[in-house]
């Protein structure tokens, strides 16, 4: 038998993608003046815009800036080198000092954040304006290492996260962070040179960012005080005036988000997901039971948040249009008016007393902080120290109690936390079932996590049910992607119809690997959707398929949506991941050429990452260019020499040279990093059972179990067994993979006729009964099997 070793594996996932889209039309305002101009009238609105985190979102550094920092006393190490800063005349210098004792020096530029954390930039060359590597915790006047504060912390026992170096582009203002801090930018990006000429009209998020541009309410403002007439027209979009719940919610939802921009020209009025693709918990950055690490992820915890849900909350309820927080007084009065009896009953309803001065933020917006910067809870959701216990989020009784004495005033007695003493207390106060949701949706997130597929029914079920948010639901389509049975494919597809579109956006991108033609009936309806998400995302699976056979109105929509889907390619010259993507693009339409170009070019701005080489490497061996491909693999292994992808490719490709050592120790490495890679498992078993190797069985039991939906796993482990004279294991192997409720008809059907042969009909018929009643079978599978069993009985 020979080996059968698949072809290499594509790492296919789009990143960072973006599109183009039709913004609000805002000509007739004329043009963007500055917040200097606001001044005349709205001096008092000036002062406080000024003063805000919004106004200080970026600011140049200056001598009064400086002589609100401590000074260095002493260098910090970062990696290698020593860093300084040292205030002078003009505002200050970074000083570095190499091991070598070599000196350089730059010019502080800017200063943003400020509210936790104050960060600088410093020029560097080609236009770039690079995030210095130490910070300034305000808090404590300290100093710190910038990119290594970064590092997430991920659970024991996961994979850990690494800092960045600091010259990293994704650590370059002009590449990755200037939407958020400055107002009417233009990038200016030469991609001839991987050159910048950025420039904006003013630092920080002014009026005009929300409001449009003030030249025309200007004039019309002077003209109506020359007459001593009231203004009327403001020309001006106003929040109020013009704008509805969801539309002022989305003005706010780009700079509070981990996502995906999907335009660059997302103006206020328009609809997020009209523009942007947004991060759920099926990143790391979340706990499996959805809190964030304390990363500025507001919007992904506002998707979930019931009163937003609702429709009965919008973020300027609770902030001004500066970011500042209304009720910080008397946080309390934020929940009113829907709370009304609960925030006149706090003591009562929170079981603290009167004198621990306890607010409803305290237990439904705890606060968490990652690399010094700390961040409100915006899901509102109940503490749950169960869910703390069971996945290792925080929770907010424990960030204030470490100890059971604090509870009663004695706060300094915090030792150690208890989780297990707060999840007793508020099960006392709220009952058994206090934060069931809670966990019911971290197990399922968690299943997804660790591939448990056993639980698919499980999730499938949680999919489809009333409990499941928009969040949820995104997560776990996007967890899905990695689960190998066909089973979920009709419970995906019932996703196009969601009621929301980042769930419909996500069902979309979810069916590209699957080619039934109800599915392409389902992508080609979402090209027409109302919202460009879900369009670019259908655009994006229905990529090579053959449409011809449609009508001339689904191909139509199909093109227009096919446009976006480019445009979203394009927007990031100056972004690895851009081009990244359009070599996958290139590569699915069939023009290998343009797709290597493309890769190149990702490999040229980043080329210390591994995707474009992989899949480099796939268009050189589709190409039969076999060598060249190897060459793009031995890159990537310098890059991760633990990376399982990377492995297993060079494994196939060591086995195609007939260097079956080679192969082996390749397949290996992937088995130690990934145990779960059923196709590793597999070719490392046909490696080793050709030698009858005990161990070479043992792997591919592995991969018939791990994916029991593929016979042939199952049979070629069924044929290394009979080769090896071991054929009467064939009935526990074909049982093992019945067990896992995800076998193959064939699997079913051997067994039940190795049954018959030995005249053990009660067993043929309970297996016939069994693959009858299995809910993943086909349907003409399941009645062969009835009609078996039926001839059975008859006997």
């Amino acid at each position: 038998m020979n080996i059968n070793l698949p072809k290499l594996l594509l790492m296919s996932s789009i990143l960072a993608a973006g599109l183009s889209s039709h913004a609000i039309d805002f000509t007739d305002q004329g043009e963007y003046l500055g917040s200097s101009d606001c001044i005349g009238c709205h001096e008092r609105f000036y002062e406080l815009w000024s003063t805000s985190h919004h106004g200080k979102a970026m600011e140049a550094f200056s001598v009064s800036l400086a002589k609100t920092l401590e000074p260095m006393k002493e260098p910090i190490q970062v990696g290698e080198e020593k860093f300084i800063v040292e205030f002078d005349e003009h505002g200050g210098i970074l000083r570095s000092i190499s091991p070598c004792g070599a000196e350089k020096t730059w010019r502080l530029r800017f200063s943003f954040g400020g509210r936790n954390v104050r960060y600088f930039l410093i020029p560097m060359d080609k236009g770039k304006l690079q995030v210095a590597p130490v910070a300034y915790y305000v808090h404590q006047g300290k100093w710190y290492d910038s990119a290594g504060s970064m590092v997430r912390n991920f659970l024991e026992g996961e994979p850990q996260d690494e800092a960045l170096h600091w010259t990293d582009r994704q650590l370059t203002f002009n590449t990755s962070c200037h939407d958020c801090h400055v107002s009417q930018l233009e990038k200016n990006y030469n991609p001839e040179d991987d050159s910048y000429t950025t420039t904006w009209k003013e630092p920080g998020i002014n009026c005009e960012t929300c409001h449009g541009p003030a030249e025309a309410h200007v004039k019309a403002a002077e003209e109506a005080a020359a007459k001593g007439e009231e203004l009327k027209d403001l020309k001006l979009l106003t929040f109020h005036g013009d704008l509805n719940l969801a539309q002022r919610d989305a003005t706010c939802g780009p700079c509070h988000a981990k996502g995906t921009i999907l335009t660059r020209d997302f103006t206020p009025g328009e609809l997020y997901f009209d523009h942007y693709d947004l991060t759920s918990y099926e990143d790391r950055d979340f706990w499996p039971d959805g809190r964030d690490l304390g990363e500025n992820y507001t919007q992904t915890g506002w998707m979930a948040n019931s009163c937003s849900i609702a429709g009965e909350l919008e973020c300027i309820h609770c902030h001004t249009s500066s970011g500042r927080f209304r009720f910080k007084d008397n946080p309390t009065q934020a929940c009113l008016p829907c709370h009304k009896k609960r925030v006149e009953n706090i003591h009562l309803h929170s079981h603290h007393a009167a004198e621990t001065g306890v607010t409803c933020i305290d237990c439904h917006m705890p606060v968490t902080a990652q690399a010094f910067m700390s961040r409100s809870d915006h899901t509102f959701r109940p503490p749950s120290p169960a869910a703390s216990l069971e996945f290792g989020s925080p929770n907010a009784c424990n960030l204030c109690h470490h100890d059971k004495d604090a509870m009663w005033g004695d706060f300094k007695a915090h030792k150690k936390e208890d989780m297990e003493w707060a999840d007793q207390h508020v099960k006392e106060w709220f009952g058994t079932d206090s934060g069931a949701p809670i966990l019911e949706l971290g197990r399922i997130i968690q299943f997804c996590r660790v591939g448990n597929w056993d639980k698919l029914p499980e999730i499938l079920t949680y999919l489809d049910s009333p409990q499941c948010d928009s969040p949820s639901a995104v997560a776990i389509l996007r967890l899905l992607n990695n689960c190998p049975h066909t089973e979920k494919w009709p419970a995906i597809r019932k996703q196009l119809e969601n009621k929301h579109e980042w769930v419909r956006a996500t069902a979309a991108a979810s069916l590209q690997y699957c080619l039934a033609p109800e599915t392409t009936k389902g992508l080609l309806k979402a090209t027409s959707d109302r919202y460009r998400t879900v369009r670019i995302r259908a655009a994006g699976a229905l990529l090579d398929r053959d449409l011809s056979g449609y009508s001339k109105e689904e191909q139509a929509a199909y093109e227009k949506a096919h446009a976006e889907y480019w445009n979203s390619l394009i927007i990031f010259p100056d972004r690895w991941s851009s081009h990244y993507n359009q070599g996958i693009y290139h590569d699915r339409m069939g023009d290998p050429e343009k797709s290597l170009a493309a890769y190149e070019k990702s490999m040229e701005l980043r080329n210390d990452v591994i995707q474009p080489l992989i899949n480099a490497s796939m268009v050189h061996a589709r190409s039969g260019n076999s060598t060249n491909a190897y060459e793009m693999l031995q890159k990537a292994l310098t890059i991760e020499p633990e990376n399982p992808m990377v492995n297993f490719n060079i494994a196939l490709l060591d086995a195609e040279f007939g260097k079956l050592d080679e192969a082996e120790k390749h397949l290996r490495a992937t088995l130690k990093t990934d145990p779960q890679m059923a196709q590793a498992a597999y070719n490392l078993g046909v490696l080793l059972a050709r030698d009858n190797k005990p161990e070479g069985f043992q792997w591919l039991e592995s991969a018939a179990v791990l994916v029991p939906g593929n016979w042939n796993y199952t049979s070629s482990y069924l044929y290394f067994l009979s080769q090896a004279g071991r054929a009467a294991e064939t009935e526990s192997v074909l049982q093992k993979v019945i067990e896992t409720g995800n076998a193959t008809p064939e699997t079913y059907f051997m067994l039940a006729n190795n049954y018959q042969r030995e005249g053990r009909i009660a067993e043929a018929i309970e297996t016939y009964k069994k693959a009858k009643l299995n809910p993943n079978l086909p349907m003409e599978a399941k009645r062969a099997a009835a009609q078996q069993e039926q001839q059975l009985r008859a006997q």
